[in-house]
């Protein structure tokens, strides 16, 4: 039998998965769900590395493959759970969990990671980048075990030209800066990211390419839109207007006050501006992950129903292809109703509130009203002629829970979520 060398027999494969990737049009695949059911692989170890705690952590995924699937490179798929990067997991991370069964079967193998959680305190900025860091570097390691794979025992059959990665919320946060960030200084020069092990990390497999085709951002945000430049990866962006947890446009974190992070809305905004490939969908009066979170069973399937068809079109564009139906069914769970407009320099500390907090703006608007409505649509206060960019209000005697801030200034309306304690 004659030797093929390791230089030689790693172009073969390249060229074969480059012929192979013309041919992904013209049939439902990617576009739809043409298989019944999934196989799973669960506690699949990519790598391991130091923890917050500074112990060794294992890093494991769960693996999805379509059930009877012949097609011998096929598009992969990593999905990052959310959780605020305190909590969270690969299995029971609802969101992400249906999500990958859903893409297995219109015909992706896709993955559920877990990575290293836990940051102390909670409000703490530099914390909260070395979290955001640890991730990013897991992420990288989980996309270099696909490629180092493909390129030795070929397990999952995956095409390397076409790894996508997204997450929801945190998860949202790792896949973005993981394809954005090109240098260690732009992120944090705070945090000693030299000591963290850089952006590759050492989480596993390395001397494999940790880049990704696109990236699929559900209700995340980056710590700047300007990490993205020209001939960056193209980016799918869903997220609510009301969302409290992640901003919708730029405003601090509510758990960290003192981080400034640009959410999907200014994310879109700045990609457009710069000719990065991007789609935006917005779920007007929604709050954070509608698609696992708040409203009815119904509701939050009709959310994920949007949700898996948008990020479909996208991929398929991706992948060269035509969808069949360009234009998903708009969500129509609105809620309150409320114009953006422009990016968002509004404040409210604090929140959540016992009561008594403040609204100001930060960008010189006038703040002309402010009603208050609790979640059945009511105004429940009301405070008038203002002619401020900051002032106080003290909702105190309400019962706790959540409540919605429409803002009037300069011509202009916003809606914020509020939760009473």
């Amino acid at each position: 039998m004659k030797k093929i060398y390791l230089p030689v027999l790693l172009t073969i494969i390249m060229v074969n998965q480059f012929l192979f990737a013309q041919t992904y049009c013209g049939s439902d695949r990617y576009d739809k769900e043409v298989f019944t059911n999934y196989g799973s692989s669960m506690d699949v170890t990519y790598g391991q590395a130091k923890n917050f705690y500074g112990s060794n952590q294992v890093l494991k995924m769960d693996i999805y493959q379509p059930s009877g699937d012949t097609i011998p490179m096929r598009p992969l798929i990593i999905w990052v759970h959310g959780g605020s990067f305190i909590g969270g997991d690969k299995l029971n991370g609802s969101d992400v969990v249906d999500l990958a069964r859903k893409f297995s079967k219109r015909g992706y193998v896709t993955a559920s990671i877990n990575y290293r959680l836990y940051y102390f305190p909670l409000n703490d900025e530099v914390q909260a980048k070395k979290a955001v860091m640890r991730a990013v570097q897991d992420l990288k390691a989980a996309v270099r075990f696909f490629r180092k794979d493909a390129y030795s025992t070929n397990t999952y059959k995956i095409d390397t030209n076409n790894i996508f990665v997204g997450g929801s919320s945190a998860g949202a946060f790792t896949a973005m800066h993981m394809a954005y960030l090109d240098t260690d200084s732009e992120f944090a020069s705070e945090i000693d990211t030299t000591g963290l092990g850089g952006l590759e990390g050492n989480s596993g497999n390395p001397g494999y390419l940790s880049t990704a085709k696109a990236v699929i951002n559900l209700c995340g945000a980056l710590g700047g839109a300007k990490y993205l430049t020209y001939g960056d990866e193209p980016l799918v962006s869903m997220h609510g207007t009301a969302d409290g947890t992640v901003p919708y446009a730029s405003a601090p974190i509510p758990q960290v006050p003192s981080l400034l992070v640009d959410g999907s809305y200014s994310i879109n905004k700045y990609a457009d501006s710069i000719g990065v490939t991007n789609a935006m969908y917005t779920w007007f009066g929604a709050d954070h992950t509608p698609y696992v979170a708040g409203g009815t069973a119904g509701e939050q399937a009709a959310y994920m129903d949007t949700t898996v068809r948008f990020i479909c079109n996208f991929l398929y564009t991706v992948l060269q292809c035509t969808p069949t139906d360009p234009n998903p069914l708009p969500n129509t769970f609105t809620g309150i109703p409320e114009a953006i407009t422009t990016e968002s320099h509004m404040r409210i500390f604090p929140n959540p509130t016992t009561g008594k907090f403040q609204i100001s703006f930060n960008g010189g608007e006038q703040i002309q009203k402010i009603e208050v409505f609790n979640i059945l649509g009511e105004v429940i206060s009301r405070k008038e002629n203002i002619k401020s960019s900051n002032t106080a209000m003290n909702i105190s005697e309400n019962e706790k829970g959540i409540y919605f801030l429409k803002v009037y200034s300069n011509g202009k309306e916003e809606v914020k979520k509020l939760i009473l304690n």
